[in-house]
């Protein structure tokens, strides 16, 4: 499992990173550490990731021919792992994607999902049957050039670029008073930069299994989160004008694609976006009933092994 010396390294890999586009690296949840998946050929992907799996190979994107298709949910052919971060509600969870371009401009977005009806949570969860609340949009996606904020563009600094300048990372927060139970957590970039031509935006979705357990101790019960009941087929069409849209004019604002951040919701603002720390590897768990979880073990992972058929060579485990 990626150490500490392997997340600070990542400021300094970000360069070699960007042409590849991303994918999701890992996130940390009050520093401690939670890997993702890499969907590049012959890659390694630790058994115990909360990740879900992709078959884009080259790092690449959804664009808007897929919209209303599967592959917009968790990008291209993407299947849920048996592991999930343990989170309460009113952390943020640090989203650590493995570098991103400078130019690349667009929104930065949040979804998060119940998985209702499975024994195992999320496991083996039906993407198309998720249904989503939106968390965080990124707003103020553009702050055009103005004195003291000038970036050297026509339009000014957008949300990517503050992800950027933090590691290319992004905090999001897990809704105060979400009902505990096995969650799925969508972020999503959506490149910009050939999105003046029909067809030329690109989506990122990624996706991580999270459990959410039950307030601590003491703890004074929030008001319930009401979530949404949003299809991600449905988020965006290739005509909104945050999709199809000229980033090298000079705009005046950006209209945020897909549905309306849940009122609940707290999205953490730009000037509070930091980088990520990890201070410890941490210990997954898998859901053995609607209720309950057990940390993950070398024989949970046997079971998902034997479940989804990955290959096991030399002890190891490799990528779905």
């Amino acid at each position: 499992m990626p150490s500490l010396s392997t997340s600070l390294l990542l400021l300094g890999t970000a360069a070699s990173t960007a042409l590849a586009h991303s994918h999701l690296a890992h996130i940390l949840v009050n520093g401690v550490l939670y890997n993702g998946f890499d969907p590049r050929p012959g890659i390694i992907n630790y058994p115990n990731r909360v990740g879900w799996s992709s078959n884009n190979t080259d790092d690449g994107y959804v664009g808007p021919a897929d919209y209303a298709s599967p592959e917009i949910i968790c990008h291209k052919s993407g299947a849920p792992p048996l592991a999930h971060a343990p989170v309460r509600a009113g952390d943020k969870v640090h989203v650590q994607w493995n570098g991103w371009p400078i130019g690349h401009v667009g929104p930065v977005l949040a979804y998060i999902a119940p998985c209702l009806n499975t024994a195992d949570g999320c496991g083996s969860v039906a993407k198309t049957n998720l249904r989503w609340t939106k968390l965080d949009d990124s707003n103020p996606v553009l702050l055009p050039n103005e004195p003291g904020n000038n970036w050297g563009s026509p339009a000014g600094k957008w949300a990517t670029d503050v992800m950027i300048a933090q590691n290319n990372s992004w905090q999001v927060e897990i809704p105060r008073g979400l009902k505990p139970g096995p969650y799925v957590l969508r972020h999503e970039i959506i490149a910009l930069h050939f999105a003046k031509n029909k067809g030329g935006a690109q989506n990122y979705p990624v996706c991580m299994n999270l459990w959410v357990e039950p307030p601590a101790v003491g703890q004074p019960a929030p008001q319930p989160f009401t979530l949404d009941n949003f299809d991600a087929t449905s988020f965006y069409k290739d005509t909104d004008k945050g999709i199809l849209v000229d980033v090298s004019s000079s705009l005046s604002g950006y209209v945020v694609p897909g549905p309306t951040v849940a009122p609940q919701a707290r999205a953490v603002p730009h000037n509070q976006q930091q980088m990520s720390l990890s201070r410890a590897d941490g210990t997954p768990v898998v859901v053995v009933r609607s209720t309950a979880t057990q940390k993950w073990t070398a024989t949970a992972g046997a079971v998902k092994a034997r479940r989804t058929a990955e290959p096991v060579v030399n002890g190891r485990y490799y990528r779905d």
